[in-house]
């Protein structure tokens, strides 16, 4: 039902959205739709968009599924050239989209855990998306940037089962009320049970529980994915930008938030891609 609903949405929500967003906010052909390559970016676009909604969005896609996608959308664009010295730095999101992507295909868990930390020419622009760039100009690109990191965590967390202290990387014990709401979390993340998450969400939110950083995160996160209001989901998604730069300010950070288990990255992914639309047809530049 979530998805018709935001198929629904997605006209009223983009042309709401962008009558108010200041136009200097939104880089210049965030979604690539201008280049000379416009077409094969579109169409890489559509294969990682099509990766995250034939799965459910809390649960991890098979490195197999990934990889199939990844060398699609790679083949895609240097058959078309994009890749060419004479492309120059055409179409830098859809470049940090297939290399972001390609984290969740790191077999080594040793250079699972520190992906961003070890590769700063990644970490950079993903710390700018995720703390500088308004969410909703990230979302009006068609890029699934919040549904793509979510991937890189869950493959995180599989990679390093029985390596690390998921507890303490959760924050769990930290705060009495986090262990019971995580597992609630957890469970109703298993079933995709949004009502579940967000009936629990609400609880916490309104007896301010203390529930870490994470958990607070999260529940806000739910908050926002469930909200139909436009305008208020809008002040949501600006609200947790400002919580996640109070929470992440660099790149090891970063990784230590991608290898939670609570199912904030999927959550963020939800509540920000509802101001997504089917991208335009390119036009290639003259």
């Amino acid at each position: 039902m979530l998805r018709v609903q935001w198929l629904l949405a997605s006209a009223a929500l983009r042309l709401t959205v962008v009558a108010q967003m200041p136009v200097s906010e939104i880089p210049d052909d965030l979604a690539c739709e201008k280049g000379a390559h416009a077409v094969a970016w579109q169409s890489a676009k559509n294969r990682f968009r099509s990766l995250l909604e034939a799965e459910s969005l809390f649960d991890i896609i098979p490195a197999d599924t990934i990889k199939n996608a990844v060398d699609a959308a790679v083949s895609d664009v240097r058959s078309a050239g994009g890749f060419d010295k004479s492309a120059g730095d055409e179409c830098g999101y859809g470049r940090l989209a297939i290399q972001l992507l390609s984290l969740a295909l790191i077999d080594d868990p040793v250079a699972s855990a520190q992906p961003l930390q070890q590769t700063m020419t990644i970490a950079n622009p993903v710390l700018t998306l995720l703390l500088d760039i308004p969410w909703v100009a990230t979302a009006l690109s068609g890029w699934p940037f919040f549904g793509i990191l979510a991937q890189v965590g869950h493959h995180k967390v599989h990679k390093l089962t029985g390596m690390l202290n998921n507890d303490a990387v959760d924050q769990l014990g930290q705060a009495k009320a986090s262990q019971p709401f995580f597992t609630e979390m957890s469970n109703a993340a298993k079933k995709s049970d949004l009502v579940g998450m967000a009936e629990a969400s609400i609880v916490v939110l309104q007896s301010n529980a203390d529930v870490g950083v994470l958990g607070s995160l999260t529940a806000l996160a739910t908050q926002a994915a469930m909200q139909a209001d436009v305008q208020k989901r809008m002040g949501q998604c600006q609200a947790l930008q400002q919580a996640l730069r109070n929470a992440i300010g660099d790149a090891r950070e970063l990784d230590i938030a991608l290898t939670t288990r609570w199912p904030l990255w999927s959550l963020l992914h939800i509540s920000v891609d509802a101001f997504a639309s089917a991208p335009a047809p390119a036009t290639p530049a003259a």
